[in-house]
């Protein structure tokens, strides 16, 4: 299966990288196949272009990680994902899995804030990109994955019941990709 992953330098997306071999990565940090700003992105460079139009399925992690961050970091977050979806959409990418949180609806006297209403918009732009009958999107609600186990010793219950390691994280995302386990 070919598989673009934006977003592939960061926490998820170097382990998702790793479990799909060949995958092609997209991310502003260094060690990208494709350095580049998904807000700037020329998505008809051949480079990109060429990778939308031979991929089977595009996995969008590029959005901040940080439920506390400033809201226009998730303004800038559901724009890039809008560009990316028409753009996936104009080549022809049968399938997109797009992470979400559980921030979308949260729990544990939590309210929605931006962040959370981000994944939400962008649960709704894989509910519109599924409308065409030749195409699947999953906004999918990844649990807590941090950089390291060890995080897992002061977390919180609610947090430490929400984790995910490596083996959960990637059987879901091939769930989602439509792969037999």
């Amino acid at each position: 299966m070919a598989i673009v992953i934006t977003g592939s330098e960061g926490n998820i997306g170097r382990r998702l990288k790793a479990a799909f071999p060949g995958a092609i990565g997209i991310d502003v940090l260094p060690g990208a196949d494709i350095v580049a700003d998904l807000a700037t992105i020329d998505f008809e460079r051949r480079l990109i272009g060429d990778a939308l139009r031979n991929a089977d399925a595009v996995v969008h992690l590029a959005t901040s990680a940080n439920p506390d961050a400033p809201d226009d970091v998730h303004w800038t977050a559901v724009a890039n994902a809008a560009r990316l979806f028409a753009a996936s959409a104009a080549a022809g990418v049968p399938v997109i899995v797009a992470a979400s949180s559980d921030w979308a609806e949260p729990r544990n006297g939590r309210a929605v804030n931006a962040y959370g209403m981000s994944k939400r918009a962008i649960e709704a732009m894989c509910a519109m990109y599924a409308l065409a009958p030749d195409r699947r999107a999953v906004a999918l609600r990844v649990g807590w994955v941090p950089a390291s186990a060890a995080a897992l010793e002061g977390a919180e219950d609610w947090l430490r019941a929400n984790y995910w390691d490596d083996a959960r994280l990637v059987k879901e995302f091939r769930i989602a990709l439509g792969m037999k386990e």
